[in-house]
């Protein structure tokens, strides 16, 4: 699979580039559930990319050039997973990525179980799939429980200012220490609060999903009222728009939106238009869930006026600033025409 992308299933491949392959996890346990796999290249042994702890063995560099090669990537179906999102819900809601600390092998179908390889979990915080159904699911994906490893939290470790103590205990991967988070009684991903079952606990993740939409909907209600209130009127709307052509044309060409760049191109599935994948913010065990906001929200959407709302959101907006880029174009190139690759997977 790893070394012939195009071998994978249609039906289960959703892109791939020089360094990962995409795949669709074969039991979501959200509405929007992706796997990035690294491929393998000489000389590299499948036994060194079994699980993270694995990949984590490799010489430091070695490692920390894979993670960034596979955080581009994941990057890339994060903002494809958004554009979904906009298109199925009209609104988005956020994505985590990261790895399991312990392997499982429910990630891939039949036909690829003879495959164990690490692998790297999109997943919307919705948690609304069907598969989530056992306390290990919910307690393997909860983002500050310890047993879902954030992307940019173990590319962390490989700071130099890091001690080497604390890289080599954080990157031992104490199999009894995660295996007990799992038998813990299950919390919610949003107000960590305790269920006794999962029964129980979907059913209060459905609850704040349909707060989430709800919130939603007010917010873009109130733009498109503070839209209206402020969008000029008669001769002056018309008058706008002709001058920002002529503007463009006058720089030689249409004008890019600010904060873009080229976006990398994949044989199966591109990245937006203009979009930079590895400008996509990336939401790192944050201290307070961010969907807690959109419950705060439909508390409060009734009080203050819509151009209010509408001032808020743009002073917010100018005052964000651009992620770090990711840079891995000092990676070796493991293009096959330069590399080696090793022979096909044997299936069992």
């Amino acid at each position: 699979m790893l070394d012939d992308p195009s071998s994978v299933p249609p039906h289960v491949r959703i892109s791939h580039t020089d360094w990962t392959v995409t795949i669709k996890d074969a039991y979501p346990k959200a509405h929007y559930h992706r796997l990035v796999l690294p491929r393998l290249y000489l000389p590299l042994e499948p036994d060194q990319l079994r699980d993270i702890r694995s990949l984590l063995c490799l010489p430091r560099e070695q490692a920390k050039g894979l993670l960034l090669a596979i955080r581009r990537d994941a990057e890339v179906a994060k903002r494809e997973i958004e554009e979904e999102m906009l298109k199925d819900h009209g609104f988005t809601w956020p994505i985590y990525m990261g790895f399991h600390a312990l392997p499982s092998l429910e990630y891939v179908p039949p036909v690829l179980k003879h495959l164990r390889h690490v692998h790297l979990h999109v997943i919307s915080g919705d948690f609304q799939g069907y598969y989530y159904k056992k306390k290990k699911h919910a307690n393997s994906f909860h983002p500050r429980m310890g047993f879902f490893l954030n992307i940019d939290e173990v590319i962390r470790w490989f700071d130099p200012d890091i001690e080497p103590t604390y890289f080599a205990m954080k990157t031992a991967i104490d199999e009894d220490e995660y295996a007990a988070i799992l038998k813990r009684d299950p919390l919610c991903p949003h107000c960590d609060g305790q269920f006794k079952t999962v029964v129980k606990l979907k059913r209060h993740l459905t609850n704040v999903f349909k707060e989430m939409k709800a919130a939603a909907r007010v917010r873009s209600d109130a733009a498109a009222a503070a839209g209206s209130v402020n969008a000029p009127a008669g001769d002056d709307a018309s008058a706008a728009a002709p001058s920002a052509a002529v503007d463009g044309a006058a720089a030689g060409g249409t004008a890019a939106p600010r904060g873009t760049g080229p976006s990398e191109s994949r044989p199966t599935s591109a990245a937006p238009t203009g979009a930079n994948p590895a400008n996509a913010p990336v939401i790192a065990n944050p201290a307070v869930d961010p969907l807690l906001a959109f419950q705060n929200d439909a508390a409060t959407a009734g009080s203050g006026t819509a151009a209010g709302t509408a001032q808020k959101r743009k002073h917010a907006e100018s005052a964000r600033e651009p992620s770090q880029v990711i840079d891995v174009d000092a990676l070796p190139d493991p293009s096959p025409a330069k590399r080696p690759q090793l022979g096909t997977t044997s299936s069992s």
